[in-house]
């Protein structure tokens, strides 16, 4: 999902980056205390950062860094989160204009979670199965036209009222690590709520 570099130059790297981000941030400093004594204040000049300010501005830096190289945003809160209770997820599709799907789980254990496509009996050997029925679930507001693209999407679900511990912690790794429910349908008497992205989150899949 997220290429990273390997360990050796990522460790190397560190050092050098972190020089120059405190490089970077003690001369902004001292350009700012300057441009202040200009505006009839008093220079700091005299009095520059500790070396803990800028451990801290440049522990800031990093942290954003590693921000913007992980855009999908999974953390190993979330992931952790998501092992422990993972959501019902179905991966949809239109396929020669009719709509089909596949289960998929988690197996495996800690941070060698896989996910991986559960076999119906009338499924072709991918995994994929025919969905006659989607539109009997009354989806609000419907998928139809986030498939129309061709791409498959995999929506993550839970019930909207938790009868259960379970229920609840899956509802809550839904809002943590797929988002914000996007809509609702209806599956033997009960609603649940539904989220739909493009990749999933945190493990690989096994194919």
């Amino acid at each position: 999902m997220t290429h990273r570099f390997s360990a050796a130059v990522a460790s190397a790297s560190r050092p050098l980056l972190h020089l120059t981000v405190v490089s970077i941030i003690a001369a902004a400093l001292t350009l700012a205390s300057a441009g202040c004594s200009h505006l009839g204040a008093k220079s700091t000049s005299a009095n520059p950062p500790s070396q803990q300010q800028l451990e801290t501005y440049a522990a800031q830096q990093t942290a954003l860094r590693d921000n913007a190289s992980n855009p999908g945003g999974d953390t190993q809160q979330n992931c952790d989160q998501l092992a422990a209770a993972p959501p019902g997820v179905e991966e949809l599709r239109i396929n020669r204009g009719a709509v089909e799907s596949r289960q998929w789980t988690l197996i495996g254990n800690g941070s060698e979670h896989r996910w991986v496509f559960v076999r119906a009996p009338d499924a072709s050997a991918s995994g994929w199965a025919p969905k006659p029925g989607l539109d009997k679930l009354d989806f609000q507001p419907p998928v139809d036209s986030a498939l129309a693209s061709g791409a498959s999407h995999f929506l993550a679900y839970a019930p909207v009222q938790s009868q259960s511990l379970a229920e609840s912690e899956r509802s809550d790794t839904i809002r943590g690590v797929f988002g914000a429910p996007q809509g609702q349908f209806t599956w033997r008497g009960r609603k649940y709520s539904y989220t739909l992205t493009p990749e999933l989150p945190c493990f690989p899949q096994l194919q």
